[in-house]
């Protein structure tokens, strides 16, 4: 760690950087047993070789950028593969990079360490100044050892997570980027999913939902039903997914309290709304307004709000400061798009088709994420 203080920041998109992420893409793929775990399966087609080229050039000043220097990030620990999510995207931008991993116990998480640490101790040694991945339990000293010497502080894990690091003052200099609690929301049409394959698009919002227990940001809790035939559509609709669920789901009896209690404190809340399922693995409520203030009452696991409307512009009082995806079946994302122009919401970062809330990318929660890891520097020519 010490190292890294002198350690010199690299150019965006450095062959360093680049050379150990396409090997780490295919030592975690010669990993036995690595296709049971589709996120790490898809942070390793993320980062190969080609991947990371075509990226190269979406970003296209790269030539322009050098690292900030140390990138202090605090991993989630409700999402096992987001460190190296995080941690690529510094990698890229040319930092040195920090990253407190969960004491959370994922076969995730030492899948890809595993692979990272036989690359650091063979070909690959020279990176081991630029990357160091940490545990160490809730400790104000130590965070506020590695925030003093940071040049970039990124936080994943919620207001009270962001809260207390904060208490960890920073360098004058240093930039900060955090992820807070955010909400996310479906689309449908009605009558374009009624012409859908309905076990396809169940398996979509499954792996949008109950893949991450519905603790991802990016995972909907509100689901808004446009078109003529909604209540075919929705009885369709959610029987295949409990059908996928029963299947597929290991339900917990804390899960199911969980969500009944968090049903009761919506309907004593006041906000007019009632539970119409039948039974726990699928949980709805019916929403007879769109107020921001259901959003409030986060339980996953499969608990979810439902509205009906009759023009898309009803869903603009739920497209707060927290509102990251808004995900669209037989809807135009342009449309979406154009929608939250109009109205200049203050939320909304993302529009996704049905299915793909979960893709890895370089953009999240409205930044740039190379760009925002890394400075700028550009040579003026007066003449």
């Amino acid at each position: 760690m010490n190292s890294m203080i002198t350690t010199p920041a690299l150019p965006a998109f450095s062959e360093q950087a680049m050379g150990f992420l396409a090997a780490l893409s295919r030592e975690i793929l010669h990993t036995p047993n690595v296709r049971e775990y589709t996120d790490v399966v898809s942070y390793a087609y993320w980062i190969r070789k080609a991947s990371l080229e075509s990226a190269r050039k979406d970003h296209s000043d790269y030539h322009h950028r050098l690292g900030r220097g140390i990138a202090f990030h605090i991993a989630p620990s409700n999402i096992p593969v987001n460190f190296a999510v995080s941690m690529t995207s510094s990698l890229l931008a040319g930092n040195c990079t920090v990253i407190r991993i969960s004491n959370k116990s994922f076969p995730q998480i030492d899948m890809i360490c595993n692979a990272i640490n036989k690359l650091l101790k063979d070909q690959f040694a020279y990176m081991q100044k630029y990357l160091c991945i940490i545990r160490y339990p809730h400790s104000s000293d130590i965070t506020d050892q590695l925030s003093s010497v940071c040049d970039l502080r990124i936080i994943w894990g919620g207001n009270q997570t962001i809260s207390e690091v904060r208490k960890s003052p920073l360098p004058p200099r240093a930039f900060e980027m955090t992820f807070a609690d955010r909400y996310s929301m479906a689309v449908i049409n009605s009558d374009h999913y009624l012409s859908c394959d309905s076990v396809r698009t169940a398996k979509a919002f499954y792996t949008d939902t109950y893949f991450t227990d519905q603790n991802a940001c990016s995972s909907p809790r509100l689901i808004v039903w446009l078109g003529k035939n909604k209540q075919e559509a929705k009885t369709r609709f959610w029987s295949e997914l409990t059908a996928l669920v029963k299947r597929d789901y290991d339900l917990k009896p804390i899960q199911s309290i969980d969500k009944y209690l968090s049903v009761c404190m919506l309907g004593a809340s006041g906000i007019p709304s009632h539970k119409i399922s039948d039974n726990n693995y699928v949980v709805r409520v019916a929403l007879e307004s769109l107020n921001p203030k259901f959003m409030d009452h986060k339980t996953g696991s499969g608990l979810f709000f439902e509205y009906d409307a009759d023009d898309l512009e009803e869903i603009v009082p739920v497209l707060t400061k927290a509102c990251q995806t808004v995900s669209v079946l037989g809807v135009e994302k342009q449309t979406v798009k154009e929608l939250v122009f109009k109205y200049g919401v203050r939320g909304v970062d993302r529009i996704v088709t049905m299915g793909q809330t979960m893709g890895i990318e370089f953009y999240w929660d409205g930044f740039k994420m190379i760009d925002n890891m890394s400075r700028i520097v550009y040579s003026y020519d007066n003449e």
